[in-house]
């Protein structure tokens, strides 16, 4: 660590440190919580530094009394705060670092503590509704972890716990976990919301309810229905959605324990956002003045187009069939149960479990920004058949179907349909807690094991496509030959290609994976203490098989070339396993004050990712390769002070950590995002490592209430180079040195409130090393109580429809002033009122 970097974050302690001694000054001192009482029994749980952890822990300790970094947000919060998807949402939790421009499909890449991700997904986070995970690895190959849960009424809280404890707790979640707490019906009541679009089709119905049944039995349902089509003004409705969730709880033996069973059912369509055309300034690697491009505003124009609404694929059977452009769709239905029984004031047993049936689609028109002239004179490859040379481009639909194009740009990015036959799965997790009275003080000793079963079975058809630029309903172009022959078909050039040979994949896999895991935990009067080691095995099967060579389709009468799964099949028949570790400590300043040190090392490891890429042998064993790149490691140390007091007449609470990581990641790259010349399919071997901070905050002073939080990364990259050697440490791109979201919230009596918030981020860099601005969006939202249980509301997101490019893209044009580039920039100002019914 440098010296400077070493210098910053001792101050940074220091600093923190120095409010928690002195906050007493300000106001008396509340009683510490008692740290072995239960959950307190209300749907209106202890806030800031009082609420109880029951993420990745042993579930009996407040966050000022664990030491762990751990956030909790309540639904309210997060409701008023209005993120525009999933991946948004999670930028309130500090650590977690994510554009929030995936749009509601899902399909973000979420770094945490600047270990950012390699290929996409959430490699190093998981995703849990009610204490499990959706599904077992967050970066499965078009089927991401936010794809499976979307926060809606019945969540209570969401609570996120990075590092540390999420090693030994949670398995294949070194990183982070973050967890979709559900009322529970402890307290009767509910509402339902009707909200609509102001300027834009979305229809959305929120409600929930629950409450007692008699003295020892409660429910609680919920859930929501969407349907529009979206801020982006699609062409048609890409919103159709529905979600039910609810639990029954029976309490046992006096409050000794309860049983609980859990269900939800939910067929969601939403799209994913696949970026858009912009303008800038670009001076060697800096990129400035960045601004919408004409013609299509990617802050509210969509790819998404009614002559491209379906298309056509050459499916698994090697039939043409049309297949609808519907974003990305899930289908699921659960069932779980927990338990929880003290058989005495020593030792008490957890087990919770789910079995989940799930699939999928995910279908996406991506977006590759282009020269026209580099298609003009290219040669498209015919199987068999002498190769064509393309003279013109017509438009294959559209009001102009059939003209000429003559545009200087085209999207020349593929239209993908993944079917995602079967992601079901079944998790279990049981734990056997034995409290203990020593001189020392209270010794508490987990045993666990935890067990869960992940289908995987998907096939892919990448087709290659040319549609042109526009952000409302841009029509497909077909290639024409000099004697006027007809190259493509919908603009459509090749079926399952895109990708290479690589990518034409059909697969049937499962991974079991179990894991024994222990805690032990000394908490005394002024320190705590506690150690954990979880031991993991995973049994990988089935087959994949990818794509063979390329063969001459006939659609309608023109030659298309195509390539299915019948290339070579890979079996697998393999197991792996590896061990994760927790170390951590706590000093109990005062009855507000705590400073915790943390060291923890987690692995996770590299499922599906792992197939068609020279990593199995033909008996299905992995080879060296595969043995080496299956598990990353990930190494962190954390030292962080946890305060709450008074100060200006109002209660705060302050979170501070200072953190340092590194990891190593070999991973196969399918697409050509990040593969050396564009190639698609390659092995990406790379370390990575960081330093930096995390800050949460809340005060509340009468009807004021505030909120922030904030990360600071310090994420470097190292490479390898022609011969396979480690290239130097240099910044790491898509992570910004800073992120940050604030809120505040005003209370005008009983009868209305404002309230704004802001997201943003500092400048990053792409994958060229190229500098992109960062810039803040701002928020609004006010309610009025009309009458009794009676409330409109009126939120705005991005109030000053600021052009905020946070998912970093490419350079396509530099010959024209300004110059032409491409990225994911945030929605542009986005109005929705309600009325909601609160009973």
């Amino acid at each position: 660590m440098k010296a400077i970097e070493l210098k910053s974050y001792v101050s940074a302690l220091a600093l923190g440190s120095a409010m928690a001694v002195y906050a007493p000054a300000f106001a008396q001192q509340p009683a510490a919580p008692d740290p072995a009482a239960p959950v307190a029994a209300t749907d209106d749980p202890p806030q800031g530094l009082d609420v109880i952890v029951v993420t990745a822990s042993g579930r009996d300790k407040t966050q000022l009394n664990s030491s762990v970094s751990v956030t909790s947000v309540n639904a309210s919060v997060i409701s008023d705060f209005l993120p525009s998807s999933e991946s948004e949402l999670l930028r309130m939790i500090p650590g977690i670092q994510v554009a929030g421009t995936a749009g509601p499909g899902g399909n973000a890449n979420i770094a945490v503590r600047g270990l950012p991700v390699a290929t996409g997904g959430s490699p190093f986070v998981q995703i849990q509704e009610d204490g499990l995970p959706t599904v077992l690895f967050g970066d499965i190959q078009f089927g991401n972890n936010d794809y499976w849960t979307k926060f809606d009424a019945t969540v209570a809280s969401v609570e996120g716990v990075r590092g540390g404890s999420a090693s030994t707790y949670a398995s294949q979640a070194p990183g982070a976990v973050i967890n979709y707490i559900s009322h529970t019906g402890l307290q009767e009541g509910g509402f339902v919301q009707l909200s609509q679009g102001l300027g834009f089709k979305e229809t959305k119905l929120d409600f929930r309810y629950g409450g007692p049944i008699n003295d020892t039995t409660r429910f609680h349902v919920g859930g929501f229905v969407k349907n529009g089509r979206g801020p982006l003004k699609a062409g048609y409705d890409v919103s159709q959605s529905y979600q039910i969730k609810g639990n029954i709880t029976k309490e046992l033996d006096g409050g000794k324990g309860y049983l609980r069973v859990l269900f939800k059912t939910a067929n969601t369509q939403e799209p994913n956002y696949t970026g858009s055309p912009a303008i800038a300034t670009i001076n060697g690697l800096s990129v400035k003045n960045v601004k919408a491009f004409p013609g299509f505003d990617g802050r509210k124009g969509s790819n998404y187009s009614i002559y491209n609404q379906s298309f056509q694929i050459l499916n698994r059977e090697g039939v043409l069939e049309r297949v609808k452009m519907d974003g990305i769709t899930t289908k699921a239905n659960s069932l779980g149960a927990q338990f929880r029984y003290a058989f005495s004031d020593m030792v008490s047993v957890d087990n919770n479990m789910r079995w989940t049936q799930m699939s999928g689609g995910f279908a996406s028109p991506f977006f590759n920004l282009s020269l026209a002239s580099g298609v003009i004179g290219s040669v498209i490859a015919r199987p068999g058949l002498e190769d064509a040379k393309v003279a013109s481009i017509r438009y294959a639909n559209g009001p102009k179907s059939g003209q000429v194009f003559t545009g200087r740009y085209v999207d020349n990015n593929v239209n993908v349909r993944t079917n995602i036959r079967d992601i079901g799965s079944f998790a279990n997790d049981l734990t056997v807690s034995g409290k203990f009275d020593t001189q020392l003080g209270r010794v508490t000793a987990r045993a666990g094991y935890f067990y869960m079963d992940q289908n995987i079975a998907m096939d892919w058809h990448v087709n290659k496509s040319l549609r042109e630029v526009s952000g409302k309903n841009p029509a497909q172009l077909d290639l024409y030959d000099a004697a006027g022959n007809k190259l493509t078909q919908d603009g459509i050039s090749g079926y399952n290609n895109n990708w290479g040979e690589c990518c034409a994949r059909d697969y049937d896999l499962s991974y079991t994976n179990t894991a024994p895991y222990i805690a032990l935990d000394l908490d005394s009067e002024k320190f705590g203490l506690d150690g954990s080691v979880r031991f993991e095995t995973i049994n990988a099967s089935g087959y994949a098989i990818a794509g063979g060579k390329e063969f001459l389709v006939t659609n309608n009468g023109v030659q298309i070339a195509a390539i299915t799964a019948n290339g070579n099949r890979e079996t697998l028949d393999y197991s792996r396993t590896y061990t994760s570790w927790s170390f951590g400590g706590l000093y109990k300043l005062n009855t507000d004050t705590s400073l915790f040190a943390r060291t923890s090392k987690g692995g996770r490891f590299n499922g599906d990712r792992q197939t068609v890429s020279g990593k199995i042998n033909p008996d299905g064993s992995l080879n060296q390769a595969g043995r080496t790149a299956s598990v990353d490691f990930v190494n962190q140390s954390e030292l962080g002070v946890k305060n709450r007091g008074a100060v200006f007449d109002g209660r705060y609470t302050l979170e501070v950590t200072l953190l340092k990581g590194d990891f190593k990641q070999s991973t196969y790259e399918l697409t050509a995002t990040r593969c050396p010349g564009g190639a698609g399919g390659c092995i990406i071997d790379a370390r990575y490592e960081s330093s930096g901070a995390e800050f949460y905050s809340t005060y509340r002073r009468g009807p004021l209430s505030l909120i922030g939080n904030a990360t600071y990364s310090n994420a470097k990259r190292s490479g390898a180079d022609s011969n396979g050697k480690p290239t130097p440490f240099s910044r790491a791109p898509g992570i910004a040195d800073l992120s940050y979201t604030l809120s505040a919230n005003y209370d005008f009596g009983e009868r209305a409130s404002l309230g704004i918030s802001t997201t943003g981020q500092t400048a990053a860099i792409d994958d060229a090393g190229r500098e992109y601005p960062g810039a803040a969006i701002f928020n609004a939202i006010a309610k009025v109580t009309l009458v009794n249980n009676l409330e409109l509301s009126l939120q705005a997101y991005n109030l000053f429809d600021t052009f905020d490019l946070r998912g970093n893209g490419g350079v396509a044009d530099t010959s024209v002033i300004p110059n032409v580039i491409s990225g994911n920039p945030a929605l542009g100002r986005t109005v929705t009122a309600a009325i909601r019914y609160t009973f």
